[in-house]
């Protein structure tokens, strides 16, 4: 898990037509001090608008909106602000909405039904690499995705998994990848993904299992080293 910068909170987008609880989540954050609320919207119009100028480091939107359906226009909004984090909120979380949410590059789905601390807790791990799933569809999206995807990992998620595996630090192996942290935490949430688990110690014990990746320097690998460095 990344450590969190103590000097800056993670700047957040809350995308939902109640402005009731966007006030809410807006408190509850301010209160927690993990995160903060840089901007709302009501609808998928304003979401997209609002992240491509403030680039935040999460949107947190609700599926259900005026203008559509979140789960159907993630990819919208990472056009809108690549760097950023999705997680969704829903009053009912259904296996095909959230596959189609998490297949669209959605970072996280979290119950509405929550309390506010737990939807800021979710918006915390999110932000820092995690992915965050409902108790009572984890099982049943993990195990699904992890028997078709496990072995199509992308050479990129390849390539991140290994890095990890070799213990560089984040930043550094983003460095060294050629890519920005937030890249490397999205090719990392879309790793675990696929490969069934919930954080990054148990992503890289997985890969290796499976034999996708060694425990050793990604110098040491001549095959790979082309894609390990900057052009």
């Amino acid at each position: 898990m990344e450590q969190h910068q103590a000097d800056r909170a993670w700047r957040v987008l809350v995308v939902d037509d109640h402005e009731l609880l966007s006030s809410a989540l807006a408190v509850a954050m301010d209160v927690d001090g993990r995160a903060t609320v840089v901007a709302t919207a009501p609808d998928l119009a304003g979401g997209r608008a609002a992240a491509a100028v403030h680039r935040p480091d999460v949107v947190l939107t609700d599926r259900r909106l005026p203008d559509g359906d979140a789960d159907q226009h993630v990819t919208e909004l990472l056009e809108a602000s690549p760097s950023s984090r999705i997680l969704m909120m829903t009053g009912w979380a259904t296996e095909r909405s959230s596959m189609a949410a998490l297949e669209a590059g959605a970072h996280g789905i979290v119950s509405k039904a929550e309390h506010l601390d737990r939807i800021v807790d979710a918006v915390d791990r999110v932000a820092r690499g995690e992915l965050v799933l409902p108790r009572e569809l984890a099982g049943r999206l993990l195990g699904r995705t992890g028997a078709r995807d496990r072995t199509t990992l992308s050479g990129r998620e390849l390539d991140v998994l290994e890095a990890l595996a070799c213990g560089e630090p984040s930043a550094v192996a983003a460095a060294r990848l050629c890519m920005s942290h937030n890249t490397l935490r999205n090719h990392l949430a879309r790793a675990m993904l696929k490969l069934g688990v919930h954080d990054r110690l148990s992503a890289v014990t997985e890969a290796i299992r499976l034999g996708l990746i060694a425990p050793a320097m990604p110098a040491t690998h001549p095959e790979r080293r082309g894609r390990a460095r900057c052009p």
